[in-house]
């Protein structure tokens, strides 16, 4: 999408919002058409008129980006569908043909069910955990990927490299070391047989205190 498109969904968005102040400034155009200039015009121009007819308020860029993605991206999965891939795989193929099975899953069931192991599902007793292990580990990588999918491309890829960057840095420092102190009860103290005699007396006055007891008498 060029700057002329772009322009003309501006003022779609302005003259179907009036009252609000989107878009209302040279800054604000600039900046918008950066974090949309990546997507096709007839796409972003149906995302938001689907907007338009259907909310009250005018859109954000994170939501014209996800009206977009709809029309551009392959739908996924949902986790039921997803499953049910892998126990049709396995019912055709058994562990012995990991090809054939791997070929009927998409990149994100493939991910999934290497991660969790094939020889296993294959010959797991337990499916209902084996179900929950692979929900949660779907769900987690769809999430990421939709998000991923949300991006423009140069902001996908400076998050990358900001990964690289810092990441090892911030692993490999050292955790602070703190200092100890000498635990008060190895202070060492030069006392005479009347004082020891006194802290004993003291000592087992307040452990019978803490366990309910009777202090000695005074």
């Amino acid at each position: 999408m060029d700057k002329q498109q772009f322009s003309i969904i501006a003022t779609s968005i302005k003259s179907a919002y009036p009252a609000s102040k989107i878009l209302e400034d040279r800054a604000s155009m600039d900046f918008w058409y950066t974090m949309l200039a990546d997507i096709p015009y007839e796409v972003a121009e149906n995302a938001v008129m689907e907007h338009i007819c259907t909310n009250v308020f005018p859109p954000n860029i994170a939501e014209i980006r996800k009206l977009c993605m709809e029309r551009c991206k392959p739908q996924t999965l949902s986790f039921d569908e997803a499953w049910g891939v892998v126990q049709k795989a396995i019912s055709r193929h058994g562990w012995n043909n990991p090809d054939a099975a791997f070929a009927e899953m998409d990149d994100l069931t493939l991910s999934v069910v290497k991660n969790l192991g094939w020889t296993g599902l294959c010959h797991s007793e337990n499916q209902a955990a084996d179900r929950a292990n692979f929900r949660e580990a779907y769900e987690a990588k769809a999430e990421v990927m939709r998000n991923k999918s949300l991006l423009p491309e140069f902001v996908a890829k400076n998050k990358v490299f900001l990964q690289k960057q810092y990441i090892p840095v911030v692993e490999a420092r050292a955790a602070p070391q703190i200092e100890q102190a000498e635990p008060f009860w190895d202070v060492r103290e030069d006392l005479t047989d009347e004082q020891l005699e006194e802290r004993s007396r003291k000592f087992e006055d307040m452990r019978r205190r803490v366990l309910g007891g009777e202090s000695k008498a005074e």
